[in-house]
């Protein structure tokens, strides 16, 4: 049985909506629910495969869409970001940004994928820190461009209240001025490789360090929920994401 653990519980159960009526059936355990959303997540079964343990698959899938709309899987997100930055040897002076993809044969927000023969799929972007901590993520279709999706995912990250001054490493598809401009505003440091299609004459940069996000999206490759996306609907793929993103950060802190 796939089950959240008892510390990640204790910090999240606060959040989680609970029933105030007592008309109408009485709700199911809210814990059990959850359990039976990291199943899914996990595994990659359809909702209609979830095993009765967890209760009628119907009832788990309809609170798993509230939740999304309360903003539940938000407020985990930055519950575990809280936890992991309590941690001694948390560190955001350096980031680093990357976009994955993943296929995505039923989402109506999906798009053809450039770099996989033009299959449907969806794209994953993530910040982390040098330790691999997934820090914020966002997800778009295959055929946006990844240098679109970097505002969200900046956004995600929340505010610098300590307003230093943080560097943040990407590969060549940031290599944009606006983009640049725009972390600037945000107490950001864009450190892009250089993007030889836009600027032919200037000489070659790479970014060193960037490998460790790869490392990131390897941890995140073992929710088979992610490796394939079935969700129908972005914001459900997006509270996917960021539950796999909360329990990496919570295991890390």
């Amino acid at each position: 049985m796939e089950m959240i653990p008892d510390s990640v519980w204790k910090e999240i159960k606060t959040i989680i909506p609970m029933k105030k009526s007592l008309v109408g059936r009485p709700e199911c355990d809210a814990r059990l629910a959850l359990n039976g959303i990291f199943f899914v997540l996990r595994s990659g079964v359809q909702w209609r495969n979830l095993p009765d343990l967890y209760g009628p698959p119907s009832t788990i899938h309809g609170k798993f869409r509230r939740w999304v709309k309360a903003g539940v899987f938000d407020e985990i997100m930055k519950i575990a970001t809280q936890a992991y930055k309590r941690n001694a040897l948390h560190d955001d002076h350096w980031l680093a940004v990357d976009t994955s993809h993943s296929k995505a044969p039923f989402a109506d927000w999906s798009g053809n994928n450039p770099t996989d023969r033009c299959k449907r799929g969806v794209k994953k972007i993530v910040v982390t820190n040098r330790y691999g901590a997934p820090l914020a993520v966002c997800a778009g279709a295959s055929n946006i461009h990844d240098s679109r999706l970097l505002k969200p995912a900046i956004d995600a990250l929340g505010s610098n209240k300590e307003q230093h001054l943080r560097v943040l490493a990407a590969d060549s598809a940031f290599d944009a001025k606006a983009l640049r401009r725009y972390c600037k505003r945000k107490r950001l440091l864009l450190v892009a490789s250089t993007n030889v299609r836009r600027r032919k004459n200037v000489q070659k940069f790479y970014v060193k360090g960037r490998w460790v996000i790869e490392r990131t999206f390897g941890w995140l490759a073992w929710y088979r929920g992610l490796k394939i996306c079935w969700s129908k609907m972005l914001e459900s793929f997006v509270a996917f994401l960021q539950l796999a993103a909360s329990l990496q950060l919570f295991r890390m802190a």
